[in-house]
C-alpha cells in the first residue's frame, strides 16, 4: 500500500522581517499571509485526508513566537487529529530549555523531535513506516552529521529521514553528504533551504510555503509525496499568495521620462505587478534632465509593491547645449560631474541633483 504525506518546512510563523524597504504595515501584513499559508496547509490536510504531515524544521521563529501564537498552532493541529504530525526543530526554532514548545499542551497526534544529541526513531506499525530525525538545540551551528551517517535502518520497512540540514559539507549548518546515506532511506524530507529543490528521486527540499525575500525564486508551497518501498513520487503544490521577483532594466541616455516609466510598467505581466513583490534593478545611463525619483514615485501606482536597486549613472545628452544657461545653478552643477564615473561620485551627484530640484530634503 502506498503512503501519502505532506512534507513542509521553514514556515517561520512569527517572523519579524528585516526587508530594508518594508514598512511596519507591510511587515505585519506579510506575517499574516504566512499564517494564511499555514491555515491553507491545515485545510489541504483535512480536505484530502492526508495520513502524515512532516515538518522539517523552522515551523516558527523561536525568538519572536509567543505563547498565544503557539496555542493557536496547537488548536490548528488538533483540528486534524486523524493526521500524524511529526515536527523536527531547526536553527530558527531550536529545541532547548528556552523553547516554548515545551510549555504547550500539544494534541496527541503531534510529536516533536526532542532528541538533539541522538537520532530519534519513530515507528508507525500500521504503515510499516520508520521515521528518523534529529532536532537542533541552538540557532548558530550543528556539527552532528556523524549521527546521521550512523543510522542503521531495517530494509524491510519504509524508511524516511526528516532533517533540517545543509548538503554543503563545508557548512556549519548540519552538513550531510547524501551520497553516504542515499541507499538507506526511501525518502529524505529536508528543510533549511527556502527554495524548492529536487535533490534526487528520493530527496527534496520543500522550500518555504510563502517566500520570505527577494532571494527566494519561483513557486513556493508544499511537497506532496506518495511513497512505497523503493519508490518515491513527489511534486511541489504551489500555495503561495505572492512571489518575490527581480527584473533588470538597462537604461540609455536617450530615453525620455515616459519611456523609462513604460519600461518599468511593462517589465512584467499586469497580474504579477498587482500581486507580487517586485524589485527593479536599473542599470545604464540616464539623462541628467530626468528626475528618477519622480519616475519611481509615478511607477508605484501600477504595482502592489515595488522597490528599486539604482545602479545607473547620470550623463548629459550628447547634443545638449548650455548656451544661455550661465546663471542656471542646476546646469552648472551637471557640468561639474559630466565626466565623473566613480560610483560614489555618481551617488553624490544623484543626491545633489534631487536636492537642487527640491525633491529631497537633506537633514
Amino acid at each position: 500500500m502506498k503512503l501519502k504525506f505532506i512534507h513542509t518546512s521553514d514556515i517561520h510563523l512569527g517572523k519579524k522581517f528585516d526587508i530594508k524597504h518594508f514598512s511596519l504595515k507591510e511587515r505585519e501584513k506579510r506575517r499574516q499571509e504566512i499564517w494564511d499559508a499555514f491555515d491553507e496547509i491545515i485545510k489541504i490536510v483535512k480536505t484530502e485526508k492526508i495520513q502524515y504531515l512532516f515538518i522539517a524544521g523552522d515551523l516558527t521563529e523561536g525568538e519572536y513566537i509567543n505563547f498565544k501564537s503557539l496555542s493557536k498552532i496547537s488548536q490548528k493541529f488538533k483540528s486534524i487529529e486523524e493526521t500524524r504530525i511529526v515536527i523536527a526543530c531547526g536553527s530558527s526554532d531550536p529545541y532547548n530549555i528556552n523553547s516554548l514548545y515545551e510549555y504547550i499542551q500539544w494534541p496527541q497526534n503531534v510529536h516533536f523531535i526532542k532528541n538533539t544529541d541522538s537520532v530519534e526513531k519513530i515507528y508507525f506499525p500500521e504503515d510499516n513506516l520508520c521515521l528518523y530525525s534529529l532536532s537542533w538545540d541552538n540557532s548558530v551551528e550543528n556539527g552532528k552529521s556523524q549521527l546521521i551517517y550512523d543510522i542503521s535502518v531495517d530494509e524491510n520497512k519504509i524508511n524516511v529521514l526528516l532533517l533540517n540540514c545543509e548538503l554543503n559539507e563545508d557548512s556549519h549548518m548540519l552538513p550531510v553528504n547524501l551520497d553516504l546515506i542515499k541507499n538507506k532511506f526511501d525518502y529524505c524530507a529536508l528543510g533549511g533551504r527556502h527554495n524548492f529543490e529536487k535533490i534526487r528521486d528520493n530527496a527534496a527540499y520543500c522550500g518555504t510555503p510563502e517566500p520570505l525575500g527577494f532571494n527566494e525564486k519561483d513557486d513556493h508551497g508544499i511537497v506532496k509525496v506518495t511513497l512505497e518501498k523503493g519508490n518515491a513520487e513527489y511534486a511541489l503544490q504551489p500555495i503561495a499568495k505572492r512571489k518575490f521577483t527581480t527584473r533588470n532594466i538597462n537604461l540609455d541616455v536617450s530615453y525620455s521620462f515616459n519611456k523609462i516609466l513604460d519600461l518599468i510598467k511593462f517589465s512584467g505581466d499586469t497580474f504579477s505587478n498587482i500581486k507580487d513583490y517586485v524589485r527593479i534593478t536599473l542599470t545604464g545611463t540616464v539623462n541628467t534632465d530626468i528626475s528618477m525619483e519622480e519616475v519611481e514615485n509615478e511607477a508605484k501606482q501600477f504595482f502592489y509593491y515595488i522597490e528599486f536597486e539604482e545602479n545607473y549613472s547620470y550623463k548629459n545628452a550628447e547634443d545638449k547645449s548650455y548656451d544661455g544657461n550661465e546663471f542656471n545653478i542646476i546646469e552648472s552643477y551637471k557640468l561639474q560631474f559630466e565626466n565623473h564615473q566613480d560610483k560614489l561620485e555618481q551617488q553624490a551627484f544623484k543626491l545633489g541633483l534631487e536636492v537642487l530640484r527640491k525633491e529631497k530634503v537633506v537633514k
